[in-house]
């Protein structure tokens, strides 16, 4: 077994060597490539409500007094970024972000007390950028090891610079790295005021945050625009609060939240390069528009973990004002919109902006997957060119069941439409919800081999029981029995500890494809790995099942995608190429015209929601056009 390639391990990690230590609070951020990483964050204020402190008088203390720290960027630079990510990109089954840290923050044997029973058979290979990680026993064995001497470093590194608050931040899998980087701080020096927050700590997990540790003070649940600049001016003042959950409220006034500072991330970023991290180029800054879930306020998705709902947006003024801002402090970076979803009502006044206003701009997006050919143009023109849809599913009861929203034909039409703009879609393909059966999936065995000239899914994942969603709050209405946290918190937690406070991910009993039809959900996921693969592997052209106007009443099909008995290319006329290219219901009597039946034999069609639903691609221009005439 390769051990990771180790650039300083016996070294402090030199934190004094940026700006930060002429600050008062130190707050941990882990992300490696992402300087945002939870909703935690030190440079929003909320201006809406009357405060004890003067908004100017909040925003100027948060920003003289904060200092962030990229702690993953220091762990990445010694374990190497490749093994960094690849364990931070892992499944949530094992909790491995966790379990790396248990020993140091908890006191139980490394990795859990039954570790080597749950993991010593377990081996995954892992592509990470160019290299190849194999993650198994031995090398989580040597992190959970490693890891402890780290954060010693650490906090002594800390402890010298002489902060007095330091913070952490904690979503998805990383309690654990926080408790434990705490107790060391308090260990070092009890006179330091130490906080968290972030999503893990959100409404009775707060609870539980509090009861691992002595070593942490004051948890933040919530939003804390308002609530952390009193807390601060009050901490430094020598008058802390007396209880130690500080409750957030939703920040209702979007308009007034400051421009994201990242001056900390680029400062560590440059040391930590020019002492052996190699990071690329180009950085992802993530910006966020808007909270909440607009379609979640009326129907909210079955297996969606959102805590609030509750949607509330900044003016477009204001985002072009912060994005200028934005783009004139961090030249040629990529903007990674951190919203839920991305406000409708963009459409109409702030997409047509971007264009005109900011036409560099380089954008990702989460979208609802029912957009029309024209938004999609409209989406990329704007400089929007990666965008999250949440598709899902591919089969309309399924849709229906999880409250999408959505039908299938819907979710196949932004797949082409997205190709024939050159939009990059990011979304993923769910199985295993409570309740779906084997019917609401075999027709994908035929679908998606069809599909393959179509940017695919991350992957043919399961789903989750996560706290806040449909199945965790109503699991009688789902069928599902025994709730209780992922096996993993009992391995790794306290004795005693709450795990019903603490626990993010649950395990139940319920009915699924999962149970019922395992081999299915083999084949369907080889088919998922085939897909992706005719796209990763591509050397030059893509697959593509693609329709080019020639002249007149004359087109050309392209079709690559390998299909058994398809031509490679045919001549067609123009109603072969609408009927490859339009989607239209199926008349009452269910008559196939002429083209229609070519179509369907050489499947460039298929029937599905009592519609005709084209498969292929086109020129934008050419696609838009067809479907204007089209009745």
């Amino acid at each position: 077994m390769l051990k990771p390639e180790i650039y300083d391990t016996g070294s402090p990690c030199q934190i004094d060597r940026w700006t930060g230590r002429e600050k008062h609070v130190l707050v941990f951020n882990y992300t490696l490539t992402c300087p945002l990483a939870c909703d935690f964050c030190c440079f929003h204020c909320h201006p809406g409500r009357q405060e004890k402190m003067p908004l100017d008088l909040a925003v100027s203390l948060v920003k003289q007094a904060v200092g962030v720290l990229y702690a993953g960027m220091l762990l990445a630079k010694e374990i190497s970024v490749s093994i960094y990510n690849a364990i931070s990109d892992s499944l949530n089954d094992h909790l491995f972000g966790e379990r790396i840290f248990a020993a140091k923050a908890y006191g139980v044997p490394p990795l859990g007390r039954q570790a080597e029973k749950t993991l010593k058979s377990y081996c995954k290979k892992v592509e990470s950028g160019d290299s190849k990680i194999i993650i198994n026993y031995t090398l989580l064995e040597y992190l959970a090891n490693y890891a402890g001497s780290w954060i010693d470093r650490l906090a002594l590194s800390l402890m010298r610079v002489g902060f007095p608050v330091v913070g952490c931040t904690t979503i998805f899998q990383e309690t654990a790295a926080s408790v434990a980087i705490l107790n060391a701080v308090k260990k070092l020096c009890p006179d330091v005021v130490t906080i968290i927050g972030g999503s893990n700590c959100t409404d009775s997990m707060a609870e539980g945050i509090v009861s691992l540790s002595a070593g942490i003070d004051y948890v933040f649940s919530g939003e804390s625009e308002s609530v952390f600049p009193e807390f601060l001016n009050n901490v430094l003042c020598g008058c802390p609060p007396l209880i130690s959950i500080i409750p957030g409220e939703p920040c209702m006034d979007m308009d007034g939240i400051p421009t994201p500072d990242y001056q900390d991330y680029f400062q560590q970023r440059e040391y930590c390069q020019k002492n052996g991290l190699s990071l690329p180029d180009l950085m992802k800054l993530p910006y966020e528009t808007s909270r909440g879930c607009w379609w979640g306020q009326k129907f909210r998705c079955t297996f969606c973990g959102i805590r609030v709902t509750r949607f509330r947006k900044k003016s477009p003024d204001r985002v072009i004002e912060q994005l200028k801002s934005f783009l004139e402090k961090y030249p040629y970076q990529k903007i990674v919109n951190a919203d839920e979803i991305m406000p409708y009502s963009y459409f109409k006044v702030l997409i047509p902006r971007l264009e005109k206003e900011i036409p560099s701009l380089h954008m990702f997006y989460e979208v609802k997957a029912n957009l029309t050919l024209r938004q999609v143009r409209a989406l990329c023109d704007a400089g929007i060119k990666v965008i999250q849809p949440g598709i899902e599913a591919l089969s309309s009861p399924l849709l229906k069941q999880i409250r999408k929203g959505i039908l299938s034909r819907q979710n196949i039409a932004l797949l082409r439409y997205a190709r024939s703009v050159y939009i990059q879609l990011d979304w993923n393909l769910l199985h295993g919800f409570p309740g779906d059966r084997p019917e609401d999936y075999e027709h994908y065995l035929t679908l998606i081999p069809r599909l393959r000239h179509l940017n695919p899914p991350n992957s043919f994942g399961k789903v989750y029981i996560v706290r806040f969603n449909s199945y965790f709050r109503f699991p009688d209405e789902y069928g599902i029995k025994y709730l209780k946290p992922k096996a993993v918190y009992s391995d790794i937690l306290p004795e005693g500890s709450d795990l019903g406070k603490i626990a993010y991910y649950f395990d139940g009993e319920f009915s699924s494809i999962i149970s019922k039809s395992p081999d299915l959900v083999k084949t369907i996921d080889d088919e998922v790995q085939a897909w992706r693969n005719a796209w990763l592997t591509a050397s030059g052209e893509l697959p593509m099942l693609f329709v080019s106007h020639v002249k007149s009443d004359i087109y050309l099909l392209l079709d690559t995608r390998g299909l058994p008995g398809m031509k490679n290319m045919q001549v067609i006329w123009h109603k072969q190429a609408t009927a490859a290219l339009v989607g239209r219901p199926i008349t009452g009597n269910h008559t196939h015209s002429e083209e229609i039946e070519w179509a369907i034999e050489n499947k460039l069609c298929i029937e599905l929601d009592s519609w005709y639903v084209p498969l292929a691609t086109a020129d934008a221009d050419l696609l838009e056009g067809l479907e204007a005439k089209s009745p």
